[in-house]
């Protein structure tokens, strides 16, 4: 009988009709859709739950980059195109989803920056040599 009470409220709580949001379902920190010029993403979330992070590229494959009871994750090299992130509870198999939008800056604008720079560097000894003769 003391065993039928304990385990008696636990089922009634665990249980979901189909169109019931799960009360802790795991969510993203942020609300809009993540932005990068570097290919470099952070995803923070809030979860009661062990999660399952999965990415789906623009060509529609989707592969889990995460499983487990974290709350942050930082992904690395990801290529120009857009991503949806999705976050799903083990438990409650509801979730959160979440855009990411890469946008690498131009090659031509990091070598036309890496020449300036180049340029400036060139100056800068020429002056310092230049000074060196003369003193």
């Amino acid at each position: 009988m003391a065993f039928a009470l304990l385990i008696a409220p636990f089922p009634a709580a665990a249980q979901q009709s189909p169109g019931e949001a799960w009360p802790d379902a795991p969510t993203f920190s942020e609300t809009g859709p993540l932005t990068s010029d570097t290919g470099q993403v952070t995803f923070e979330w809030q979860a009661f739950e062990p999660t399952r992070l999965t990415i789906t590229g623009d060509n529609g494959r989707s592969r889990p980059i995460y499983r487990g009871k974290g709350d942050r994750l930082f992904v690395s090299g990801l290529a120009d195109g857009d991503y949806r992130a999705e976050l799903v509870g083990e438990d409650s198999g509801t979730g959160d989803t979440i855009m990411v939008e890469v946008r690498h800056q131009s090659l031509t604008r990091a070598l036309l920056l890496t020449l300036l720079g180049g340029v400036v560097f060139l100056m800068v000894l020429a002056i310092i040599l230049r000074g060196a003769r003369r003193g």
